[in-house]
């Protein structure tokens, strides 16, 4: 099956996840947030990256009225990707899809020969776990650049969390911003503060949501949109009570 006939069926089965819990017809920014630490390479090598980052062009193709992804990757360090449009998909994720780099000679600012202008050199992002980093410049972008739907961020890790005081810090004061932040384990494991998010006290409304599957491409599309979109719907509505929305 072609990529656009398959992202037309997720796109359905999508509207169908959303229907389920009470959010059909919803708009929102989707944001997609890639881990490339070194842990990570075995799931880009497999591709199994490149079929995540496809399965979730469909949240963004029915939640999002401009079928855009803002997306970002990261490591010991962020790096904004350029925007995915669905038209482009195929092109997308053999350019932007690549797993962090060791650089023993990299010096800033001198870029690896044969990258397009639009491609990230790899080495600048490294290959440590500093999820706050990111999760900062995401927020920063929202504020930056209000829009009138929500925010849904889909933040893929595959564990190895370490920054836990500093993740928690950025998560909290997040709390007021309009980003609902949905992150999804792959596989390995160690998640720290993202696993307990769900039950620490002392926030307005719980703007966090995580789950963890072994292997992310025996998920079935309904399986997987189901837990993709299972807290944002509630979200949304406490956030309107609490007058963040």
């Amino acid at each position: 099956m072609d990529m656009r006939k398959r992202l037309s069926l997720r796109k359905e089965q999508v509207a169908v996840s959303l229907r389920k819990h009470g959010a059909e017809g919803v708009t929102a920014r989707v944001i997609l947030v890639l881990d490339a630490s070194g842990s990570m390479s075995f799931l880009y090598s497999k591709g199994i990256v490149a079929d995540v980052v496809e399965r979730m062009a469909a949240v963004a193709a029915q939640l999002d009225d401009d079928g855009e992804m803002q997306a970002w990757t990261f490591a010991s360090h962020p790096a904004r990707l350029p925007d995915l449009t669905i038209g482009d998909l195929p092109d997308w994720l053999r350019l932007h899809v690549r797993v962090g780099e060791v650089g023993l000679f990299y010096r800033p600012g001198k870029r690896k020969k044969g990258l397009r202008d639009d491609q990230i050199d790899m080495r600048s992002v490294g290959i440590q776990n500093e999820e706050q980093k990111v999760i900062a410049q995401v927020r920063a972008y929202v504020r930056e650049n209000p829009t009138a739907a929500p925010t849904l961020v889909l933040f893929f890790s595959d564990g190895g969390v370490y920054r836990n005081t500093e993740i928690e810090r950025e998560l909290r004061d997040a709390v007021e911003e309009p980003i609902f932040w949905q992150f999804v384990g792959l596989g390995q494991s160690n998640y720290g503060v993202l696993e307990r998010f769900d039950t620490l006290p002392g926030r307005r409304v719980d703007n966090v949501g995580f789950f963890a599957v072994d292997d992310i491409s025996t998920v079935p599309d309904p399986e997987l949109y189901d837990r993709l979109l299972s807290e944002f719907p509630d979200w949304m509505t406490a956030a309107r009570q609490a007058g963040i929305l």
